[in-house]
């Protein structure tokens, strides 16, 4: 893999870690103020999301460290 395809898969990993952190941050808003607020097995799916979200994150983080330390 050559330095432009390595950096072209780290801002891949950079806009998948956004896409979780949206999906996070909706998911919050429907436990507050939509309809995880309302209803208490959305609510539980929705925390649940939120977890896999969470550990989506670290793995595209770790990917994204060990992408950026083959470009030194």
């Amino acid at each position: 893999m050559n330095r432009k395809e390595t950096l072209e898969l780290l801002i891949e990993i950079e806009e998948a870690i956004e896409h979780f952190e949206t999906r996070i941050d909706n998911a919050e808003w429907s436990n507050a103020w939509g309809l995880g607020s309302e209803f208490s097995n959305i609510a539980k799916k929705n925390t649940h999301n939120i977890i896999i979200y969470g550990m989506c994150i670290g793995r595209l983080n770790e990917r994204f460290t060990k992408q950026l330390n083959k470009l030194k």
